[in-house]
């Protein structure tokens, strides 16, 4: 066990406090918490009432749909469910989960507002037995009208079955963890145990590159054509991340990428990644990087930002500002992951002349 799950395990195993975990990406925040809770679980199980016994809430799809590959992997012997409930989940496996609720369900805020809209007379049967709920990614939702509707589901939920329920928060990039603490419970912040991660941090490598947009010298390659040009130069034969921003953006760099790809007769490893690319083409590209024995650099929007778990990558590279500096530190925590190896982030900076 890490230092942090050690800490995380006794504090949720021990009382019966809400609980912020924050730790570096892939520094086991996931077992932390859900190795106690489904102990817990299992432990009182016995006939039960029905009702699914855990509750986890992420920002994302993807992120649920790859937490719930690990989740299984975990409870398999314990024979307990695990359910991933979005959009892209078929009707026939939410059908079974509503007639005989149990188990972990795995949803987005936006389909657990569903739930309410369109089964509400069956939430109280459906969480009833609810212990706990899984706030990933919980720094996403600070400061957000997202997130304050998801305080209001949660509210919801605790009036709809009649009691409270244990709030369990994980992050890799908190900065202010007092506010934290009052979005976790508005109520009673100051009862929140906060378990942060200690030191680890690796070596931080960071290359700044400026560029001039609109100069009056036609002979001067676009922004566009030096900074892929870069990448394709520096980036290739490893695994990284670029993040382009808008999905536009990505389909031009990895385009462009892809034919330089093409003109020097070399394999493809530049590929496209965003929420608007079928299911089939995102999955090539998170097995090629989780693999690891193909070069693969995913160009990529917020999609790859948050807890998929794609193994290490050597670089990450940001063309433009990203949303915040918590969004940048997230994405920069996904190089540098190994012993002795250094976070190396490359920001491309894009500046129209005056």
């Amino acid at each position: 066990m890490r230092d942090i799950q050690t800490r995380a395990i006794h504090v949720i195993r021990d009382s019966q406090a809400d609980v912020i975990v924050a730790v570096s990406t892939a520094g086991g925040k996931t077992e932390a918490a859900f190795l106690p809770l489904i102990s817990e679980v299992l432990e009182a199980e016995v006939g039960g009432i029905g009702g699914f016994d855990l509750l986890y809430i992420a920002p994302l799809k993807a992120l649920i749909t790859d937490q719930a590959n690990r989740l299984e992997a975990i409870c398999q012997e314990a024979e307990l469910p695990v359910v991933p409930w979005h959009g892209d989940v078929a009707a026939s496996i939410k059908t079974r989960a509503t007639k005989r609720p149990r188990g972990i369900l795995l949803i987005t805020p936006e389909s657990l507002e569903a739930l309410f809209i369109r089964r509400g007379l069956d939430v109280p049967r459906l969480f009833r037995s609810v212990r706990a709920v899984v706030l990933d990614e919980v720094h996403t939702m600070l400061d957000s009208e997202r997130g304050v509707q998801l305080r209001s589901l949660l509210t919801r939920l605790e009036l709809a079955i009649g009691r409270p329920v244990r709030r369990i928060g994980l992050s890799a990039t908190l900065g202010d963890m007092a506010q934290a603490c009052v979005y976790l419970r508005p109520d009673d912040a100051a009862h929140v145990q906060v378990i942060e991660a200690n030191g680890g941090e690796a070596e931080l490598r960071l290359q700044l590159r400026g560029y001039v947009a609109g100069g009056s010298d036609k002979s001067i390659p676009a922004p566009t054509e030096l900074i892929a040009k870069h990448i394709f130069d520096h980036l290739r034969g490893t695994d990284n991340l670029v993040f382009a921003g808008s999905r536009q953006s990505v389909e031009i760099y990895a385009d462009r990428l892809r034919t330089m790809c093409e003109d020097a007769r070399l394999p493809q490893e530049f590929y496209p990644h965003h929420a608007s690319l079928s299911r089939d083409h995102r999955d090539l590209v998170e097995r090629r990087l989780k693999d690891g024995k193909l070069p693969t650099t995913a160009i990529c929007t917020s999609t790859l930002e948050l807890g998929i778990d794609i193994g290490d990558v050597s670089c990450v590279a940001q063309i433009g500002a990203p949303f915040s500096v918590a969004s940048l530190r997230q994405r920069l925590g996904r190089s540098g992951r190994r012993a002795g190896k250094p976070a190396i982030l490359r920001q491309y900076a894009v500046e129209a002349m005056l």
